[in-house]
Protein backbone atom coordinates (compact mmCIF):
# COMPACT_ATOMS: atom_id res chain seq x y z
CA UNK A 1 0.00 0.00 0.00
CA UNK A 2 2.78 2.20 0.85
CA UNK A 3 4.54 1.64 -2.30
CA UNK A 4 1.26 2.31 -4.55
CA UNK A 5 0.63 5.78 -2.71
CA UNK A 6 4.34 6.38 -3.30
CA UNK A 7 3.84 5.80 -6.80
CA UNK A 8 0.63 8.03 -7.06
CA UNK A 9 2.28 11.13 -5.55
CA UNK A 10 5.71 10.64 -7.70
CA UNK A 11 3.40 10.79 -10.89
CA UNK A 12 1.46 14.02 -9.37
CA UNK A 13 5.05 15.60 -8.77
CA UNK A 14 5.96 15.01 -12.13
CA UNK A 15 3.04 16.05 -13.59
CA UNK A 16 3.07 19.35 -11.90
CA UNK A 17 6.72 20.33 -12.93
CA UNK A 18 6.03 19.22 -16.58
CA UNK A 19 3.06 21.39 -16.85
CA UNK A 20 5.17 24.14 -14.75
CA UNK A 21 7.92 24.00 -17.31
CA UNK A 22 5.96 23.91 -20.26
CA UNK A 23 3.41 26.46 -19.33
CA UNK A 24 2.43 28.78 -22.28
CA UNK A 25 4.36 32.16 -21.11
CA UNK A 26 5.01 35.36 -23.94
CA UNK A 27 6.77 38.43 -23.36
CA UNK A 28 5.85 41.56 -25.99
CA UNK A 29 8.14 44.43 -26.21
CA UNK A 30 7.19 47.71 -27.75
CA UNK A 31 10.04 50.67 -27.49
CA UNK A 32 9.68 53.84 -29.70
CA UNK A 33 13.36 54.72 -28.97
CA UNK A 34 14.06 53.71 -32.60
CA UNK A 35 16.78 52.68 -35.00
CA UNK A 36 18.41 48.51 -34.63
CA UNK A 37 18.01 47.18 -31.19
CA UNK A 38 18.56 43.90 -29.54
CA UNK A 39 16.61 42.63 -27.31
CA UNK A 40 16.96 39.62 -24.63
CA UNK A 41 14.82 37.79 -22.35
CA UNK A 42 17.25 35.16 -20.98
CA UNK A 43 18.34 32.85 -23.38
CA UNK A 44 16.37 33.97 -26.57
CA UNK A 45 17.36 36.83 -28.26
CA UNK A 46 15.59 39.26 -30.95
CA UNK A 47 17.45 41.74 -32.98
CA UNK A 48 15.64 44.79 -35.38
CA UNK A 49 14.86 47.66 -35.86
CA UNK A 50 10.41 47.67 -35.97
CA UNK A 51 10.17 48.67 -32.07
CA UNK A 52 8.33 45.30 -31.84
CA UNK A 53 9.85 41.99 -29.56
CA UNK A 54 7.67 39.07 -29.39
CA UNK A 55 9.07 36.07 -27.21
CA UNK A 56 7.63 32.42 -26.92
CA UNK A 57 7.61 29.70 -24.62
CA UNK A 58 9.44 31.26 -21.98
CA UNK A 59 9.57 29.48 -18.69
CA UNK A 60 7.70 31.62 -15.77
CA UNK A 61 8.67 33.04 -13.08
CA UNK A 62 11.40 35.70 -13.27
CA UNK A 63 13.01 36.51 -16.58
CA UNK A 64 15.90 39.12 -17.00
CA UNK A 65 15.10 41.72 -19.81
CA UNK A 66 18.81 43.45 -21.61
CA UNK A 67 18.34 45.54 -24.16
CA UNK A 68 21.55 46.37 -26.38
CA UNK A 69 22.07 49.29 -29.02
CA UNK A 70 24.46 47.74 -30.85
CA UNK A 71 27.19 46.47 -28.44
CA UNK A 72 25.97 49.01 -25.72
CA UNK A 73 23.67 47.89 -22.56
CA UNK A 74 20.93 50.14 -23.14
CA UNK A 75 18.35 49.09 -20.77
CA UNK A 76 17.82 46.06 -18.39
CA UNK A 77 15.36 44.76 -16.06
CA UNK A 78 14.14 41.64 -13.95
CA UNK A 79 10.61 41.12 -14.77
CA UNK A 80 8.03 38.22 -13.03
CA UNK A 81 5.81 35.93 -16.30
CA UNK A 82 3.07 34.10 -15.03
CA UNK A 83 2.28 30.95 -16.38
CA UNK A 84 -0.42 30.97 -18.80
CA UNK A 85 -0.06 34.47 -19.70
CA UNK A 86 1.21 37.35 -22.05
CA UNK A 87 3.15 40.70 -20.59
CA UNK A 88 2.77 43.31 -22.90
CA UNK A 89 5.40 45.76 -21.69
CA UNK A 90 6.51 49.79 -23.27
CA UNK A 91 10.06 50.76 -22.91
CA UNK A 92 9.32 54.40 -23.47
CA UNK A 93 12.45 57.07 -24.19
CA UNK A 94 11.37 59.10 -21.28
CA UNK A 95 8.83 57.66 -19.48
CA UNK A 96 11.06 53.87 -18.70
CA UNK A 97 9.76 51.06 -18.80
CA UNK A 98 6.34 49.83 -17.77
CA UNK A 99 4.20 47.01 -17.96
CA UNK A 100 0.69 47.86 -19.93
CA UNK A 101 -1.37 44.55 -19.09
CA UNK A 102 -1.35 40.60 -19.19
CA UNK A 103 -3.83 38.72 -20.74
CA UNK A 104 -4.90 35.15 -20.80
CA UNK A 105 -2.74 32.76 -23.25
CA UNK A 106 -4.97 29.94 -24.64
CA UNK A 107 -3.98 26.43 -24.03
CA UNK A 108 -6.68 24.13 -25.24
CA UNK A 109 -8.24 20.89 -23.51
CA UNK A 110 -4.62 20.59 -20.70
CA UNK A 111 -5.04 21.15 -17.71
CA UNK A 112 -2.36 23.20 -15.83
CA UNK A 113 -1.75 23.49 -12.24
CA UNK A 114 -1.72 27.20 -11.93
CA UNK A 115 -4.39 30.12 -12.50
CA UNK A 116 -3.95 32.76 -14.35
CA UNK A 117 -3.99 35.99 -11.80
CA UNK A 118 -6.68 39.22 -12.43
CA UNK A 119 -4.88 41.55 -14.76
CA UNK A 120 -3.44 44.63 -12.36
CA UNK A 121 -2.90 48.40 -13.52
CA UNK A 122 1.31 48.76 -14.63
CA UNK A 123 1.97 50.52 -11.71
CA UNK A 124 0.50 47.25 -9.75
CA UNK A 125 2.23 45.28 -11.61
CA UNK A 126 5.33 43.83 -9.44
CA UNK A 127 8.32 44.92 -11.35
CA UNK A 128 11.92 44.11 -9.66
CA UNK A 129 14.64 46.45 -10.82
CA UNK A 130 18.12 45.69 -10.86
CA UNK A 131 19.87 48.02 -8.70
CA UNK A 132 23.33 47.48 -10.39
CA UNK A 133 22.15 48.81 -13.55
CA UNK A 134 19.30 50.96 -13.15
CA UNK A 135 18.99 52.59 -9.87
CA UNK A 136 17.18 55.37 -11.60
CA UNK A 137 13.61 53.94 -11.40
CA UNK A 138 13.69 52.05 -14.05
CA UNK A 139 14.46 54.18 -16.62
CA UNK A 140 16.70 54.39 -19.47
CA UNK A 141 20.30 54.71 -19.36
CA UNK A 142 21.61 56.66 -21.70
CA UNK A 143 25.56 56.39 -22.30
CA UNK A 144 25.73 53.97 -19.44
CA UNK A 145 28.14 51.69 -19.25
CA UNK A 146 27.73 48.01 -20.08
CA UNK A 147 28.46 45.59 -17.41
CA UNK A 148 32.20 44.45 -17.27
CA UNK A 149 32.69 41.54 -19.51
CA UNK A 150 30.66 44.32 -22.32
CA UNK A 151 33.19 46.38 -21.51
CA UNK A 152 36.11 44.64 -22.32
CA UNK A 153 34.33 43.47 -25.27
CA UNK A 154 33.31 47.16 -25.88
CA UNK A 155 36.26 49.12 -24.67
CA UNK A 156 37.40 51.57 -27.17
CA UNK A 157 33.78 52.04 -28.68
CA UNK A 158 32.42 55.29 -28.94
CA UNK A 159 28.59 56.00 -28.31
CA UNK A 160 26.22 54.23 -30.27
CA UNK A 161 26.39 54.86 -34.14
CA UNK A 162 22.57 56.51 -35.46
CA UNK A 163 20.87 53.69 -37.56
CA UNK A 164 22.27 53.75 -41.44
CA UNK A 165 19.23 53.93 -43.17
CA UNK A 166 15.95 56.32 -43.19
CA UNK A 167 13.17 55.03 -41.35
CA UNK A 168 11.02 53.16 -42.80
CA UNK A 169 7.02 53.52 -42.94
CA UNK A 170 6.55 51.07 -40.00
CA UNK A 171 9.41 53.13 -38.02
CA UNK A 172 8.26 56.25 -38.74
CA UNK A 173 4.33 55.46 -37.88
CA UNK A 174 5.48 53.88 -34.16
CA UNK A 175 7.29 57.02 -33.91
CA UNK A 176 4.31 59.41 -34.59
CA UNK A 177 2.56 57.25 -32.24
CA UNK A 178 5.29 57.96 -29.84
CA UNK A 179 5.00 61.68 -29.88
CA UNK A 180 1.18 61.45 -29.90
CA UNK A 181 1.49 58.92 -26.42
CA UNK A 182 3.89 61.86 -25.11
CA UNK A 183 1.35 64.67 -22.67
CA UNK A 184 1.57 67.56 -25.25
CA UNK A 185 3.47 69.50 -22.76
CA UNK A 186 6.27 67.11 -22.42
CA UNK A 187 6.23 66.70 -25.97
CA UNK A 188 9.19 69.26 -27.06
CA UNK A 189 11.45 67.53 -24.54
CA UNK A 190 10.81 64.23 -26.18
CA UNK A 191 12.09 65.34 -29.41
CA UNK A 192 15.28 66.80 -27.40
CA UNK A 193 15.76 63.38 -26.53
CA UNK A 194 14.91 61.01 -29.63
CA UNK A 195 14.99 63.45 -32.51
CA UNK A 196 18.77 63.56 -33.11
CA UNK A 197 19.23 59.30 -32.74
CA UNK A 198 16.67 58.93 -35.45
CA UNK A 199 17.47 59.10 -39.67
CA UNK A 200 14.97 60.62 -41.45
CA UNK A 201 13.87 62.78 -44.67
CA UNK A 202 12.64 66.23 -44.91
CA UNK A 203 8.56 64.43 -45.79
CA UNK A 204 8.91 62.18 -42.52
CA UNK A 205 9.91 65.72 -40.47
CA UNK A 206 6.79 67.54 -41.49
CA UNK A 207 4.99 64.62 -40.17
CA UNK A 208 6.50 65.18 -36.91
CA UNK A 209 5.78 68.72 -36.96
CA UNK A 210 1.70 68.25 -37.49
CA UNK A 211 2.27 66.33 -33.94
CA UNK A 212 2.47 69.99 -32.45
CA UNK A 213 -0.31 72.64 -31.69
CA UNK A 214 1.83 75.86 -31.24
CA UNK A 215 4.41 78.08 -33.98
CA UNK A 216 7.13 77.67 -31.24
CA UNK A 217 7.31 74.08 -30.99
CA UNK A 218 7.55 73.61 -34.28
CA UNK A 219 10.37 76.00 -35.00
CA UNK A 220 11.63 73.56 -32.21
CA UNK A 221 11.26 70.90 -33.70
CA UNK A 222 12.44 71.92 -37.57
CA UNK A 223 15.58 73.36 -35.70
CA UNK A 224 16.33 70.33 -34.41
CA UNK A 225 15.44 68.27 -37.89
CA UNK A 226 17.80 70.64 -39.64
CA UNK A 227 20.41 69.26 -37.96
CA UNK A 228 19.92 65.36 -38.56
CA UNK A 229 17.49 65.59 -41.84
CA UNK A 230 19.11 63.54 -44.61
CA UNK A 231 18.40 65.49 -47.49
CA UNK A 232 18.62 69.33 -46.55
CA UNK A 233 18.06 70.12 -50.18
CA UNK A 234 14.78 70.20 -49.54
CA UNK A 235 14.16 71.85 -46.66
CA UNK A 236 12.10 74.43 -47.92
CA UNK A 237 9.27 72.48 -48.00
CA UNK A 238 10.11 73.18 -44.37
CA UNK A 239 10.21 76.91 -44.39
CA UNK A 240 6.60 76.68 -45.99
CA UNK A 241 5.03 74.85 -43.15
CA UNK A 242 5.10 78.44 -41.28
CA UNK A 243 2.66 80.73 -42.36
CA UNK A 244 4.81 83.91 -40.89
CA UNK A 245 7.63 85.19 -42.63
CA UNK A 246 8.85 86.19 -39.80
CA UNK A 247 9.26 82.46 -38.36
CA UNK A 248 10.31 81.94 -41.73
CA UNK A 249 13.43 84.49 -41.53
CA UNK A 250 14.03 82.75 -38.01
CA UNK A 251 14.30 79.08 -39.03
CA UNK A 252 16.44 80.06 -41.90
CA UNK A 253 18.69 82.16 -39.94
CA UNK A 254 19.31 79.26 -37.89
CA UNK A 255 19.72 76.79 -40.55
CA UNK A 256 22.37 78.80 -42.35
CA UNK A 257 24.11 79.90 -39.33
CA UNK A 258 24.84 76.03 -39.06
Amino acid sequence: MKTKRFIILSALLATFSWSSVFADVEFFLETPVGGRLTVVVNDQSITNATGRYRFFDLAPGRAQLTVYQGRSLMFQQAVMLNPETRTMAILHPQYGFRIQKTIPVSTGEMSRPYQYQPQQQPDQMRQLPDANVNPNENRLIPGSKPREETIRENSNAGPPDKPEEVMNADQLEQYIKAIQRTPKEKRLEFMHKTLEKQVFNVQQLTEMLKQFDTTKEKLQVAKLGWDSVTDRSNFESIYDQFTFESDQKELRAYCEGM
